[in-house]
């Protein structure tokens, strides 16, 4: 990075290049930086490694304030809203062929896709969690895109659910999506509004701030705008919501609040069968986008000489 660039003063905008960021607020000891320009929100400087941060205890617990109370609870209370994703990918794709989930975890969406017709491949940073994917029969790596050996446009599907906020450089797994897509192909992304009415009224204790789980925060605008950088055309862009467990949603109010009470309350909740409840929550702080890699390219254009650039 520039030596001119302090690290509490003014900083690049990791989203949109040529824009400047200014430091914003310090949460669980690291720093947010909010782009003067496009609103993205993003912590600075990126910790080391992060693969520490997606443990076995990710996954149970959600001690550290991240993570999930019980994924394998918590994942079945989400089937409808992975459900809802696919309805969408398989109406802007119009084919079932093969479908990449990049954040794969422990593979229970690419399950339900492969039930529904698609070839399934996925990607997992967590160790655990690619391993459990494996043990179960299905084709997950463990990493991350970017060490990927994929190269050339093998997919006719990418989903990044939950999945672009842990992200440290977005931009570029967006770049590297764009190269593996087919013509025509399409993207699904979900991820936290930080343009929301929610995350406005609570500011830093708006419970997506969670680093350094959470790297990367986007609005509407800025998302579509880096989504069309990369050279995709943009489908659909909706808020949508989610179904949780009763302790989920009480270790939900304890990031946002901060009080003591609601960990209580989850823990407690977890133990009986009224976790066993599906609650529908939308709170309209989560987006959900559709995009659409274009079938004909000019060999000349900026998104072919980025494309070739990221291959």
């Amino acid at each position: 990075m520039n030596a001119n660039f302090s690290s509490r003063g003014i900083v690049p905008c990791p989203l949109l290049h040529e824009h400047r960021a200014r430091f914003l607020f310090s949460k669980n000891s690291f720093d947010l930086y909010c782009c003067r320009q496009c609103g993205f929100r993003f912590v600075h400087p990126v910790p080391a490694d992060t693969s520490a941060v997606y443990g076995v205890d990710y996954f149970s617990g959600a001690e550290r304030g991240f993570g999930y109370v019980n994924y394998n609870e918590d994942k079945i209370a989400m089937r409808p809203f992975f459900e809802r994703v696919l309805d969408g990918v398989e109406q802007a794709a119009r084919t079932r062929g093969s479908l990449l989930d990049i954040g794969a975890a422990t593979g229970f969406f690419l399950k339900l896709a492969r039930g529904r017709g698609w070839r399934v491949r996925g990607i997992e940073v967590s160790r655990w969690a690619a391993r459990e994917a494996k043990r179960s029969g299905l084709d997950v790596l463990e990493g991350t895109l970017e060490s990927s050996p994929w190269r050339a446009p093998l997919f006719d599907a990418i989903t990044m659910l939950d999945l672009i906020e842990h992200v440290p450089d977005p931009r570029r797994t967006l770049e590297r999506a764009f190269a593996i897509l087919r013509p025509g192909g399409v993207i699904a992304v979900n991820t936290p509004d930080v343009g929301s009415f929610w995350a406005r009224i609570f500011g830093m204790h708006w419970h997506a701030y969670c680093p350094p789980e959470h790297l990367s925060y986007f609005d509407q605008r800025n998302m579509q705008a880096v989504v069309r950088e990369c050279g995709f055309e943009v489908v659909s862009l909706t808020k949508i919501g989610k179904r949780f467990t009763p302790a989920y949603i009480a270790s939900m109010l304890w990031r946002w609040q901060g009080l003591s009470l609601w960990r209580r309350i989850g823990r407690a909740v977890e133990r009986t069968r009224l976790n066993q409840l599906v609650l529908p929550v939308n709170i309209r702080d989560n987006m959900f986008l559709i995009a659409r890699k274009p079938v004909f390219l000019h060999a000349g254009d900026p998104v072919n000489r980025a494309m070739r650039k990221t291959v």
